[in-house]
């Protein structure tokens, strides 16, 4: 009998267990909120445009963001130096396409663009770039631009670009020094697709530019769809690529959930 605790104690002993199981409680929910909460951020999407007066082109927008969204991707916008730029090419939207944007809220956040010095990188596992004229002459050397895509490249998250929006990628440089494309497989707009106001107004053509940076430039035939995936560098060379660019996209952030991406991989999309 001598060995047997006071009742008291057996009662604090009851107590200090009931409180450890409760603090343990408490920490499984909190691990499982932070995972939670880690799960959906690493579902961001950043979808950048151009602010300069010659504008982006909407269709390019536009048509990523509903594949995107209808994902189950978040999507935030971002411009050069943020708010309301030009839109072009809103003629080229389909009936369907133009209703389903007047009501979406697409519509406020291409009006109040983040500006890209206000990114946070980390918050994003891919970063999209739109086409249009506009990105030739605001992007090219834009550093908040290169910084972003060197910052979730080198996170393990996927960079992407549509037409003219591989002006953004061409001077990136990685933390080595080196450039982001060369020797990485890559499209954009195309010589042949350049008319004569491209010729005599941009700083330069993009596949000449690609091309004499190292990268390996492919094309398809004028105004055909083609998208080249390279490990987690993933382009269009021009509107009709939009869509299979951004399917190509999508199938890449699911399947390799999140940063878990595979390298050195190409692919080649001519059609839909």
């Amino acid at each position: 009998m001598e060995n047997l605790l006071p009742i008291k104690s057996v009662n604090n002993s009851v107590t200090i267990t009931s409180q450890l199981l409760r603090l343990i409680l408490v920490s499984l929910v909190l691990i499982l909120f932070s995972t939670v909460t880690q799960a959906n951020d690493s579902n961001k999407i950043l979808i950048v445009v151009s602010s300069d007066k010659h504008g982006y082109w909407l269709p390019e927008v536009i048509e990523p963001y509903i594949l995107l969204e209808q994902a189950g991707f978040t999507i935030d916008v971002a411009s050069p130096k943020g708010g309301s730029g030009k839109a072009s090419g809103s003629f080229r939207l389909s009936s369907k396409d133009e209703a389903w944007f007047k009501k979406s809220s697409l519509v406020n956040k291409l009006e109040y663009s983040i500006p890209l010095a206000e990114v946070q990188s980390e918050q994003y596992n891919a970063v999209y770039f739109a086409g249009g004229a506009g990105p030739m002459f605001d992007l090219p050397n834009n550093h908040q631009a290169q910084r972003i895509t060197r910052e979730i490249f080198e996170a393990g998250g996927i960079v992407s670009a549509d037409c003219h929006g591989p002006a953004a990628l061409i001077n990136t440089k990685l933390t080595d020094g080196s450039l982001l494309i060369t020797g990485k497989q890559i499209t954009a707009k195309a010589n042949i697709e350049e008319g004569r106001w491209a010729r005599n107004n941009y700083p330069f053509l993009l596949e000449n530019k690609i091309k004499a940076l190292g990268g390996i430039f492919s094309a398809a035939g004028k105004n055909e769809p083609h998208v080249v995936v390279d490990g987690r560098l993933i382009t269009g060379q021009n509107p009709a690529s939009a869509i299979p660019m951004t399917k190509a996209l999508i199938k890449s952030l699911k399947s390799h959930n999140s940063f878990a991406l595979t390298h050195n991989k190409t692919q080649t999309y001519k059609t839909n």
